[in-house]
């Protein structure tokens, strides 16, 4: 039988709303889907645009980069797994200390997290939610040893003690994979345990105090000034629907989209300079292979991210062009000789190409550097 006054904890407790635990998953998800328009979450140009930690870029003054990597992930499997943790144990803690002082809790752990990072990590960019997550570990483990004789006893199976063993195998596992970033994890863990020693949960029929309704807010404004500037100062590849597809395919690690373009306008110079070169010098012998060197080149530039408005233009360009010298491959194919037609059709794709290397030498001047882009290949 439960005592009527662990029920009434229980019901005032439990009817709370996390409304916040949820409004920080939808942010995490929607910047999620921001960074795949820009290129993906495994993008360092993206990732470096929307603000994750890089103390080289913190040294210089973006001090936003402290609160910003809270709400940014690394590839699929990082949100999904983050959100379910965030999904598990935010609502028991926004419905133990209430909505105020949960998000002052999420934040305060969160920087906490990026803190520790940028001390024991500085060589490497990071980001993610699981120094705020672990913060929110933290906080049930004091909140279950500061409060045991005030809480119903089978209530304490789930705080206190009884989160230990999650957060030792989630350390456990952080310290056996490398690209796991251990320091914000511990940083936010201490940091919540501390703040849970300070901060009194909201006990059945307490009112919110006035104090942490204006931290609340204050911590609020912070994290959207944060984005603010990340907006303000973005420098990133364009958000482009063309970069969707393959933003929400990338599962984990990091990879350059800007390296991916210029791959793709590399191989698609290859193909195109092989090809005019053999056939300009009237060898039908490789028809095949050329054919299908430049319809890979093509599958590339279809597939090329969104860098810029100028490089999209330029990049379509090219796929059109090397849409027609395949068409011109498959015509002497089926011909089985190279006709003065062919040869007129020829020079007229090698004329349009020499163009289009100039337009793209002129982008690469004048923007490239903003991508990282030093100058075309040389051919």
């Amino acid at each position: 039988m439960i005592p009527e006054d662990h029920l009434d904890f229980l019901q005032a407790v439990w009817t709370r709303r996390p409304r916040f635990t949820y409004i920080f998953l939808a942010i995490n998800i929607v910047i999620f889907l921001l960074m795949s328009l820009a290129g993906g979450t495994t993008s360092e140009e993206t990732l470096m645009a929307f603000g994750v930690k890089s103390n080289a870029q913190i040294d210089q003054g973006q001090l936003w980069r402290f609160v910003t990597p809270i709400f940014i992930h690394i590839g699929l499997l990082h949100l999904l797994f983050n959100s379910y943790a965030l999904w598990m144990v935010g609502p028991q803690v926004e419905k133990l200390y209430g909505s105020e002082r949960f998000v002052i809790l999420y934040v305060v752990t969160g920087v906490a997290g990026v803190f520790g990072s940028y001390f024991y990590h500085p060589q490497s960019i990071s980001a993610g939610a699981s120094g705020a997550i672990f913060g929110l570990f933290g906080v049930l483990l004091v909140f279950g040893i500061r409060y045991r004789r005030s809480i119903p006893p089978f209530f304490k199976r789930a705080v206190g003690t009884g989160v230990l063993p999650v957060i030792l195998i989630n350390l456990v596992i952080g310290f056996s994979v490398q690209a796991i970033d251990n320091s914000a994890h511990i940083s936010g863990l201490l940091a919540g345990a501390v703040l849970a020693g300070v901060v009194p949960f909201q006990r059945p029929g307490e009112g919110t105090h006035s104090i942490f309704r204006a931290v609340q807010i204050a911590s609020l404004v912070i994290v959207a000034a944060c984005f603010y500037e990340v907006a303000a100062n973005y420098e990133g590849p364009r958000l482009s629907l063309r970069n969707l597809s393959r933003g929400l395919t990338q599962v984990v690690g990091t990879r350059s989209s800007v390296q991916e373009f210029i791959d793709a306008i590399n191989e698609g110079q290859k193909a195109f300079d092989s090809s005019a070169y053999e056939l300009d010098s009237g060898r039908t012998r490789a028809l095949a292979n050329m054919r299908m060197a430049v319809a890979k080149s093509i599958d590339q530039l279809q597939n090329a991210p969104s860098l810029a408005a100028g490089a999209d233009e330029l990049t379509a360009q090219f796929l059109r062009l090397m849409q027609d010298q395949y068409e011109l491959i498959q015509d002497v194919e089926r011909a089985g000789t190279i006709t003065l037609a062919h040869h007129q059709r020829l020079k007229q794709n090698m004329e349009r190409y020499e163009k289009l290397m100039d337009a793209f030498s002129k982008w690469v001047q004048a923007d490239g550097a903003k991508y990282g882009i030093v100058g075309p290949k040389s051919r």
